[in-house]
């Protein structure tokens, strides 16, 4: 019995004008937004290849001995996202690049190949269509499931039957997903035939399953808001007042609540500013120097001959690296506040479904805030490797006197021999290269958005199927 609700509920829906209306729609946002996107991503790719190839080929020009390359300063850039296609995660506002040499990194930057005004326009994208578009659909579909019929008088009829009630909900609920279902893989698969033909770039097996992945989230996405539109259908005494509320709600759970992340960021996160930053990262220099003689005698001293019996090189280094350590770990502490602040915002959003839903896609996808951080921490773990390169290559010098410190003095006018002359092989030194996450850590990181989805499945669920047991039907 069950399906035979379903397939009334189906051939209805097909047979209105608000389904035609939203497939037409639907699929032209899909088709656009890709067409967008393969553009986009075509820029940025060319952009990302120049100031990459940019970067070794200035490394290379500059690296005729090895303390030239520990101190050689580079920037290592975004990699674009194909999976940007399904969700952006505001990436055009985020850091995209970072520059460093094996002593200091700095916080990531933003460098603008575009319109700067261009990164407060929202991008169109499968998440940004699902999230607004689809949801709204969902109330349009199931605003009257349940008090339009009994407007209608069929659902008294149908209950006259003895047909049990779970299964007529159920029969609702299974039509208006399968109806959903329609719109939504069609504009799939409009969107991915005109990437795929656009021979921008191949999609691994890798992408196909977190598209795979992206494609269930939204499933589950748009299951709550049917749930939700049966559970007020129930609880309404008319259609009319039934799609004021669901409208209600919709403005609140897809629009306004997402949009007061910042808000709540301000107001229970301190905001980390670079003047700040930049006072304690003085104030720690010069406490350093101050108390530069505990590194040992002379060491805040230098003379241009390091034989010179008052130079006292290991201390020096000493004190330097010291400095060098207490300054990353102060940028890191920024950075990690800055990231906390982000955090903040976001974890009060999750009283929205659809910033939950937006946040397990953008795990999911390895956008967003998630990516930078993973950025920087890749970035930081090829600054160990190549400090960890030059200090063995220095080690097979007799010649250098081994001690790796961030001065300039140390290979310029006073030329100390702390770090190795010897010629590097460039095809020897490490390159970055950025790493997606596997699917795996990708799923780790989203499994709480992903339980939350379900518990408001459940819980609307929950609510419809206790208010349709209860619900007078005359």
């Amino acid at each position: 019995m069950i399906w035979h609700i379903v397939r009334k509920e189906i051939f209805e829906n097909l047979l209105s004008l608000r389904f035609m209306l939203s497939l037409i729609l639907i699929i032209s946002l899909f088709a656009a937004s890709s067409f967008i996107f393969v553009g986009k991503y075509k820029q940025q790719s060319q952009d990302y290849w120049e100031k990459t190839n940019k970067n070794v080929a200035d490394l290379s020009k500059n690296l005729g001995r090895l303390n030239d390359l520990a101190f050689f300063e580079q920037q290592i850039f975004h990699k674009p996202k194909l999976l940007a296609l399904c969700v952006e995660g505001y990436e055009k506002s985020f850091p995209n690049y970072v520059k460093f040499n094996i002593f200091t990194i700095g916080l990531p930057e933003v460098k603008a190949s575009v319109n700067f005004t261009l990164p407060y326009f929202s991008d169109v994208n499968w998440v940004f269509i699902i999230s607004l578009v689809l949801s709204f659909v969902a109330f349009v579909l199931t605003f009257d499931s349940i008090c339009g019929e009994k407007e209608a008088g069929t659902l008294r009829m149908m209950l006259a039957n003895k047909i049990p009630r779970y299964k007529v909900l159920l029969g609702k609920y299974c039509g208006a997903m399968l109806t959903l279902c329609i719109p939504l893989l069609v504009g799939l698969i409009v969107s991915l035939i005109i990437v795929i033909t656009s021979n921008i770039t191949g999609i691994s097996g890798l992408e196909w399953l977190k598209i795979l992945v992206v494609v269930i989230l939204s499933l589950l996405y748009l299951s709550l808001f049917v749930f939700l539109g049966v559970f007020v259908s129930c609880r309404a005494t008319c259609s009319a007042n039934c799609m004021v509320v669901l409208l209600l709600m919709w403005v609140s759970l897809v629009i306004l609540i997402p949009s007061l992340g910042r808000t709540a960021s301000n107001m229970f996160s301190e905001t980390p500013t670079r003047v700040e930053l930049n006072r304690k990262l003085y104030e720690t220099e010069r406490q350093m120097w101050d108390n530069s003689d505990k590194f040992g005698k002379n060491a805040g001293n230098s003379y241009a001959d390091a034989n010179d019996p008052r130079m006292n090189l290991p201390a020096r280094a000493r004190l330097y690296n010291a400095l060098t350590n207490a300054k990353n770990g102060i940028i890191e502490d920024h950075h990690n506040k800055m990231t906390a602040q982000a955090l903040t915002g976001r974890n009060f959003t999750c009283l929205s479904p659809t910033a939950v839903y937006q946040r397990a896609s953008e795990a999911v996808a390895g956008v967003g805030i998630g990516r930078c951080t993973d950025f920087y921490r890749q970035a930081k773990r090829y600054q160990m490797n190549l400090k960890e390169f030059i200090r063995s290559r220095d080690a097979e010098d007799p010649d250098s006197r081994h001690l790796i410190f961030d001065e300039d003095n140390s290979r310029g006018a006073f030329d100390w021999r702390t770090i190795s002359k010897r010629p590097v092989d460039f095809s020897t030194v490490p390159k970055f290269d950025e790493q997606d996450l596997g699917l795996g850590h990708s799923l780790k990181l989203a499994i709480w958005d992903i339980v939350l989805l379900i518990l408001f499945n459940l819980v609307f669920f929950a609510a419809s199927f206790v208010s349709f047991l209860r619900y007078d039907v005359r």
